[in-house]
């Protein structure tokens, strides 16, 4: 393996200890279309390197290594990236636009697949990792063909190792995520897609299950033992519901059109707006008279502490948002409108199972809130809280692949 280490760890007792002369250096790729693929790429580094047995390095390859090969950005002059967060995530523009914009990726990808596959292999070479994790959909065979040109270039480098760790509930098309071939690993967080995955024949005896999408540690534990102290913690009334609005890391204006739409019967409530990037959103929040108690916060690192603090979730569907409020067993209400094509698994997950509603108009939206207040009111008992144990899963899950007898045969596709 690589990279000297000369730390000392400090275990969770106090204790300290020396740190492995060699750490194993292990490279995630990821990008910030969407908040979902940092959050597991950041949580991955922060899981991994705790155990003091690995190095992690991040890198988002459509801005570090191929912005120059990024069709939409020659085009319209944004990139690919610019336009899912802020015209279809922050705008809403999830239908026909939304497709018409992956159509344009996926065709992006084919174009450039020998160029990105080069430099991404020249980046490889200069990184010498030990392991490669790709927690970024549609580009994953260019990346693993430059890991297999990595490879091949030394013998020393047979060891090298790939996986995928979908952030999704499930792919929504076949091979977003789980590209042809048998060269790598697939890392699932729900039963949806570890059924895809392992319906691929060639990922046979290469997909792990880990009992929930991957989230950072502090977003795990369960709900507080005392809510109501968890609400005052944060300046809230401790003797209120709490409405937690988040839609994405990005916001949404369906937040305000939502909230809007309860000043005609206000609620007795509280109602939460975590509004994420979007300052504008969050400046017209802020600016508006509401016959309710309100807060309005921005980008925070607090979210964990705040969804511990809530008792009804209102967004889209987004895998991490919900796998977040169900960790805390918070009432779910889920905005149909703003599903992106990745997301209406989530959504029919959440009827089948009863885990919560869904909404499409600012009427529907009323009519449930209210009801959700009323049987709150009653003290009926909220959902379970989902135990997620991913975080502690994970530094087994990728020691097994590295493993050479661990059931994955070094294979090179291609």
């Amino acid at each position: 393996m690589t990279a000297a280490a000369t730390s000392t760890l400090v275990t969770p007792g106090g204790a300290s200890c020396p740190a492995p002369a060699t750490q194993t250096h292990v490279v995630v790729f990821y990008t910030v279309a969407g908040g979902g693929h940092v959050a597991a790429a950041t949580a991955l580094k922060e899981i991994l390197e705790a155990t003091g047995a690995y190095r992690v390095t991040l890198v988002n390859p459509y801005v570090d290594l191929v912005p120059h090969l990024d069709l939409w950005r020659r085009l319209t002059g944004r990139t690919s990236e610019d336009i899912y967060n802020q015209s279809i995530i922050r705008d809403g523009r999830t239908g026909l636009y939304c497709l018409t914009y992956y159509g344009g990726v996926l065709l992006n990808f084919r174009m450039v697949h020998r160029e990105a596959q080069r430099a991404i292999a020249a980046y490889l070479e200069e990184q010498k990792p030990d392991m490669v994790i790709s927690v970024l959909p549609m580009s994953n065979r260019i990346i693993f063909d430059a890991v297999n040109d990595y490879r091949r270039r030394s013998a020393d480098r047979a060891h090298v190792r790939k996986a995928v760790l979908i952030t999704d509930w499930t792919e929504y098309g076949r091979h977003i995520w789980f590209p042809k071939g048998d060269d790598y690993a697939a890392i699932c967080g729900t039963e949806d897609s570890y059924r895809r995955a392992t319906g691929y024949k060639a990922l046979a005896g290469r997909v792990f299950r880990t009992q929930g999408l991957l989230l950072k540690p502090s977003f795990q534990g369960g709900p507080p033992a005392d809510k109501a102290a968890a609400k005052a913690a944060l300046g809230l009334a401790p003797d209120k519901p709490v409405i937690c609005m988040l839609y994405g890391a990005h916001g949404g204006w369906r937040m305000r059109e939502m909230a809007v739409a309860l000043t005609d019967q206000p609620p007795d409530a509280q109602i939460l707006f975590l509004c994420g990037h979007n300052r504008d959103l969050a400046a017209a929040l802020a600016q508006m008279q509401w016959p309710f108690p309100t807060r309005v916060v921005g980008f925070t690192r607090d979210v964990p502490q705040y969804l511990g603090a809530s008792d009804i979730f209102v967004g889209k569907p987004g895998p991490g948002s919900v796998s977040e409020a169900l960790s805390f067993g918070l009432h779910l209400l889920l905005d149909r409108t703003m599903a992106l094509p990745q997301e209406t698994p989530v959504l029919k997950w959440v009827k089948r199972t009863g885990a919560g509603a869904s909404f499409r108009g600012p009427k529907d939206f009323r009519r449930i809130v209210h009801r959700l207040l009323a049987q709150i009111d009653r003290g009926v008992d909220g959902p379970k809280a989902h135990s997620n144990t991913a975080s502690a899963e994970i530094p087994g899950i990728v020691e097994a692949i590295l493993e050479p007898d661990g059931g994955l045969p070094l294979r090179s596709s291609g």
